[in-house]
C-alpha cells in the first residue's frame, strides 16, 4: 500500500491536479479519497502511473463532491470526538 501511494501520489498531485484528502485503513482494506479536477484526468493519470500492471486488487469509485462535503463531515466528526475540551 505504501508503494502504491508512492507511485500514485506524485502523478496525481503534479501541477495541482488532485489533492489527497483522506486515507482510511481498516478491515483489511485502505481507502484513498482524492479530490481531482476531472474524472477523466484522474483515470488517465492512474493508467499512466500503473501502465502494465493489471494485478492490482483495487476498485475505483467516483463521486461529484465540489464542496468537499465528505472531507468536511470527516473533519467535523474528528473535532466532535477527539476528547478535547474547547
Amino acid at each position: 500500500m505504501i508503494q502504491f501511494e508512492d507511485v500514485l501520489g506524485p502523478v496525481l498531485e503534479q501541477g495541482g491536479f488532485a489533492t489527497l484528502a483522506l486515507v482510511s485503513t481498516g478491515e483489511d482494506l485502505r481507502e484513498w479519497i482524492y479530490y481531482a479536477q476531472s474524472e477523466g484526468g484522474f483515470a488517465a493519470r492512474f493508467d499512466y502511473a500503473f501502465a502494465g500492471r493489471s494485478d492490482l486488487p483495487i476498485e475505483i469509485h467516483t463521486a461529484h463532491d465540489p464542496r468537499w462535503r465528505t472531507y468536511e463531515e470527516f473533519r467535523a466528526g474528528v473535532r466532535e470526538g477527539d476528547g478535547s475540551s474547547s
